[in-house]
């Protein structure tokens, strides 16, 4: 199977407002899938019908060969899917250390009694859970500020943190939106070096996001969307000269 995601025929609709209309796109496994567009034109809302945050009012999202349209957003998160959020979804008074170990939670085996009487395979698991934190602290250079808490950070290392926590669930599908907002040129640099490598890996991108040159350094595929439709799909090359992304960006 070469695509970890299929997003087929999803409408959503908030009152009279089509926020997505009949969208159908594929992200290949182990690529980077850039989705692009004016404000307005659907990007997050994709992000949250994949996450289960929106229910589509038509359409199924096939992730790893499975329906999960209806699944409940834990669940898709411990079948391999994780995100960063446009707006910081971080827990503020928490440390650096203490985040990112929540998004190991998914992994973490064990129910409610096992947790509670302290049981090997769950202790063994936490332990797992602190050693792999620690990697991705030094991977995206957060050692340093571990034991800080989040609110008093920069909002770039913020937004590295949040990269953080999202790689501690061990996704093999990873939703990037808007990870170069607030970010200055070596910063984005820096980002663009992160996702390539992360792809490299084997991890299967989807990216919304405005800086248009991150995306087409990075991105394998890119899709374009316009007022809730899907307008243009293809290689970075062949996106930049269509006429109809052309006209939604410059209004020619």
């Amino acid at each position: 199977m070469n695509d970890i995601l299929r997003f087929e025929d999803v409408s959503i609709r908030f009152g009279g407002i089509v926020a997505l209309d009949k969208v159908s796109f594929s992200v290949p496994r182990s690529a980077v899938c850039g989705v692009i567009g004016p404000n307005g034109a659907g990007k997050t809302t994709c992000f949250n019908c994949l996450s289960g945050i929106y229910r589509p009012a038509e359409g199924t999202v096939v992730f790893e060969g499975e329906d999960i349209t209806h699944w409940p957003r834990h669940l898709i998160a411990r079948r391999g899917m994780g995100r960063t959020f446009q707006n910081l979804a971080t827990f503020p008074s928490m440390t650096v250390a203490q985040n990112v170990l929540v998004g190991a939670h998914a992994r973490l085996s064990g129910g409610f009694f096992a947790a509670a009487t302290r049981r090997a395979h769950v202790a063994r698991s936490e332990r797992e859970a602190q050693v792999k934190v620690a990697q991705l602290l030094h991977r995206l250079r957060l050692s340093d500020v571990a034991e800080s808490a989040v609110s008093d950070l920069p909002f770039p290392v913020q937004k590295r943190v949040e990269m953080a926590r999202a790689l501690a669930g061990e996704p093999t599908l990873l939703l990037l939106d808007e990870p170069a907002a607030g970010l200055n040129h070596a910063e984005v640099d820096e980002l663009a070096s992160q996702i390539r490598e992360l792809r490299d890996e084997g991890l299967s991108i989807l990216l919304v996001e405005h800086h248009m040159n991150l995306v087409m350094r990075v991105s394998d595929k890119v899709v374009v969307l316009d007022f809730g439709r899907k307008i243009a799909e293809g290689t970075p090359a062949d996106v930049q000269n269509d006429a109809r992304v052309i006209q939604a960006y410059l209004g020619t």
